[in-house]
């Protein structure tokens, strides 16, 4: 009777994620975590959208914009298979972050196992634990390296990780989780580094340290952004 019971629950389950077809959407400073019908969870990152249909051969998510950890429930019969700008990423189950900037993507793996491919199938990356790789405009996959995949997905725990980041690279972290965007000056002020741990939801208090960290200062433009410029 239980075998019985377990394989329906399974097979309801099996049934009502065939044809699904959802849009999912987080604001500027907001998470927000998503149950997917066969078992798997998204977990939103701040201004991210993403797009999923699930068929009887195939489970696909479309990365449109932002991050999310994906923990994928198994099933060998369905893989499944994100679309991040130039870049995919296919699993049968496991846990991995994937980021898109414009055609650009980052994969993480935390655990288990993904196959990420560009433009050229034949050039795929195998990651497991601990590895990332990213795609770049070309479409082009890297090498895969050894990740702190605790710094890059502290995101989900409301937290900034910066460990010898650009001030470039700093701005741009901040910003989506602004309403309004925080530029930088010039190029040489863009490649100051900082390391440093903040608040996803405190992000003035990084721009209040900034002063206080390096040689600049942060003034506000006339349409309410901020701007860093040099001391």
């Amino acid at each position: 009777v239980l075998a019985v019971a377990v394989g329906a629950g399974v097979w309801t389950q099996l049934k009502a994620s065939v044809g699904y077809h959802e849009q999912f959407a987080t604001l500027a400073g907001e998470r927000r975590t998503v149950n997917l019908p066969d078992g798997s969870t998204l977990e939103l990152d701040s201004r991210s959208r993403v797009r999923v249909d699930f068929a009887d051969s195939w489970r696909r998510v479309d990365l449109q914009e932002g991050e999310v950890m994906f923990s994928v429930a198994h099933d060998t019969d369905r893989p499944f298979v994100v679309q991040a700008g130039l870049g995919q990423v296919k699993v049968t189950g496991t846990r991995f972050d994937v980021r898109r900037d414009g055609e650009q993507a980052r994969v993480v793996v935390e655990s288990g196992h993904v196959q990420v491919q560009g433009r050229n199938p034949e050039q795929a990356v195998s990651l497991t634990a601990g590895l990332g790789t990213r795609v770049d405009g070309q479409g082009i996959v890297a090498a895969p390296q050894p990740v702190n995949t605790q710094a890059l997905t502290a995101w989900r725990k409301g937290q900034l990780i910066f460990n010898d980041a650009s001030l470039g690279e700093v701005a741009a972290e901040v910003s989506r989780y602004r309403d309004r965007p925080l530029h930088v000056s010039t190029t040489a002020l863009a490649q100051l580094r900082l390391s440093s741990v903040f608040k996803t939801d405190d992000t003035d208090a990084l721009i209040n340290a900034l002063p206080r960290i390096l040689p600049v200062l942060v003034k506000t433009r006339a349409d309410g952004s901020q701007e860093i410029i040099s001391r």
